[in-house]
């Protein structure tokens, strides 16, 4: 009903998110601190130097296998369709006239 329980005791939802402090956040979900507090100290013995201990494996890769059989297949491509059969016509020059028949 707007309420919430506590401990036996129960108390109304506007009381509560009037006293509830809204913070903004980034795109990963941490809280930005309009006014943060920048605490800098000296460090009492001098630049400290950080040892880190680290451990290079050269590892090799594993054998090629032999190669297996060479099998090369040539795939043509289709081919085009028969041009359509050339026709030619001809026209035989026309006759020469008789020679004239004498008699």
């Amino acid at each position: 009903y707007g309420g919430a329980a506590y401990g036996g005791s129960v108390y109304d939802s506007a009381v509560l998110g009037a006293s509830q402090v809204q913070y903004a956040a980034d795109a990963q979900g941490l809280y930005q601190d309009p006014n943060p507090h920048i605490i800098r100290r000296a460090n009492p013995n001098g630049v400290q130097t950080y040892t880190q201990n680290v451990r290079v494996q050269f590892l090799q890769p594993p054998p090629v296998p032999p190669p297996g059989p060479l099998i090369i297949k040539e795939v043509r491509p289709p081919q085009p369709p028969l041009p359509p059969p050339l026709r030619l016509r001809q026209v035989a020059p026309p006759l020469p006239p008789p020679p004239p028949l004498v008699l």
